[in-house]
């Protein structure tokens, strides 16, 4: 039409589209670009806020140093910093490190114990620019819709397309969601079902200058009998600054903010009820806090023809776990080479879709019903104390990741059902201790009703 303001559509043709550009989407574009793809990532933020600090597991930096990333240049540019432990700390100050044993890194095990913090601003700063460097292409529009053939039959759906909001259309081969737990584009518009672990929670919190350096992460719990747990992280990103964040259920955010606390009020009146955490608070002025809401969340049948989900929109771990990183790495790497394998033939197997689908749902469960079971529900915690519960749940996580890492359950079905049958039997025996305590417990908390005096002498 002459004169007419429309655009016409823009239509762009590629081999593969990563939709998201935090962690595991540019993790995913780099694996793809490195094995000859022409990658678009498609990303509606031009600008990246302020990211939380990340205590990594034992795993993850390997899955770094797959992607040109090894542990010594990200600490030589500051990129990360050293964990060599793990410290709990009670509310009454009592504490208790927690660390790999020495012999791991002994042959025949030859594990290395050494792990890093992360600064996730200058992680992902870093990771785009890599991306950018081996020639991803990064499109700053926000996802409107997909074309989807077959799209009532789950076993044969394929996508053709996705359109933006600003009207363009790119046509690809292959589709990889990586826009994470809020968003989860393909797990919501295909209606995949999903396992949810505990209420929603809500993580404040800011980078503060510390003196006192440490180079290990401290988890400061706020824990009462019979009660769920909040927590707090310590986790240096860089010399000089540490990550501090205070988790809790929605519920008690809202209880707190009725009582006409603000954001950052609550934040600095949880953090002061450690005497750690108050020293930083006094030598240096607060700085602005961020929030943000998540609820642990698997989905089911995450990968299908010619697309795949990794990542948070995959599957959301609790950040008390440690393994989101893990997690996401590892989605993006045996994602692409799924993708990789089956590129000639254009669709994925349907065996091949089966062991994906069942190591993401496998791991996200294991992980956040061993933390929901053990950690923040009282009736485990509560029978073992909290360092004997970080005892019970630090071991089985550190041996399955190690246990992960070394099968590559990924190269086979047979390995895939190996780890995941370990990792059912640990959250059945967790799953029958819970519920042998939650017998005790309601008996525990039925006598204190009926006779206080006894009640209490029997509960302790």
């Amino acid at each position: 039409m002459p004169g007419s303001l429309l655009r016409e559509p823009l239509v762009i043709e590629t081999d593969a589209v990563v939709i998201g550009a935090g962690l595991s989407g540019l993790a995913a574009a780099t694996h793809l670009v490195r094995n000859g793809f022409r990658v678009i990532c498609v990303e509606q933020r031009k600008e990246f806020g302020k990211v939380v600090g990340e205590s990594l597991d034992w795993s993850a930096p390997e899955l770094f140093s797959h992607l040109g990333l090894p542990m010594e240049e990200l600490i030589s540019t500051e990129v990360a910093t050293w964990k060599r432990h793990l410290t709990v700390t009670r509310s009454d100050g009592s504490r208790k490190e927690f660390l790999p044993g020495a012999w791991l890194a002994d042959p025949p095990w030859n594990v290395e114990i050494r792990t890093l913090h992360l600064d996730r601003d200058r992680t992902d700063a870093r990771l785009r620019e890599l991306a950018h460097r081996l020639g991803v292409s990064i499109l700053n529009e926000r996802v409107a819709d997909f074309a989807v053939l077959d799209e009532q039959n789950p076993r044969a759906r394929r996508i053709l397309g996705l359109r933006t909001q600003e009207g363009t259309f790119i046509r690809a081969s292959w589709f990889v969601d990586a826009s994470g737990s809020d968003a989860s584009l393909l797990g919501k518009r295909f209606g995949l079902k999903s396992f949810e672990y505990g209420p929603r929670k809500v993580a404040i919190w800011s980078h503060l200058p510390t003196q006192e350096w440490v180079e290990g992460t401290n988890l400061h719990m706020v824990s009462s009998p019979g009660v769920y747990m909040e927590w707090i992280w310590e986790i240096p990103i860089r010399p000089g600054v540490s990550s501090i964040g205070y988790v809790a259920p929605g519920s008690s955010v809202k209880a707190q903010r009725a009582m006409g606390l603000g954001t950052q009020d609550i934040f600095v009146r949880q953090c002061r009820s450690f005497p750690r955490l108050q020293k930083a608070f006094d030598q240096d002025p607060m700085q602005e806090v961020a929030t943000a809401s998540f609820l642990c969340r698997t989905y089911e049948g995450v990968c299908g023809t010619n697309w795949v989900i990794i990542g948070e929109a995959a599957s959301q771990s609790d950040p008390i776990t440690g393994n989101g990183v893990t997690a996401a790495l590892r989605h993006a790497e045996e994602a692409i080479a799924l993708i990789r394998h089956y590129r000639h033939r254009g669709t994925i197997s349907f065996a091949a879709r089966a062991i994906y689908n069942l190591r993401v749902k496998a791991v996200g469960l294991y992980f956040n019903s061993l933390i929901e079971k053990l950690f923040y529900q009282p009736v485990l915690r509560d029978r073992l104390g909290l360092f004997g519960t970080a005892r019970v749940y630090t071991v089985p996580a550190w041996l399955t990741n190690l246990f992960y890492t070394r099968i590559r359950p990924s190269r086979s079905l047979l390995r895939t059902l190996i780890i995941c049958s370990l990792m059912a039997a640990v959250r059945v025996m967790t799953w029958g201790e819970y519920h042998i305590g939650a017998f005790f417990f309601g008996m525990s908390a039925s006598r204190q009703q009926a006779n206080p005096v006894e009640g209490q002498i029997y509960a302790m």
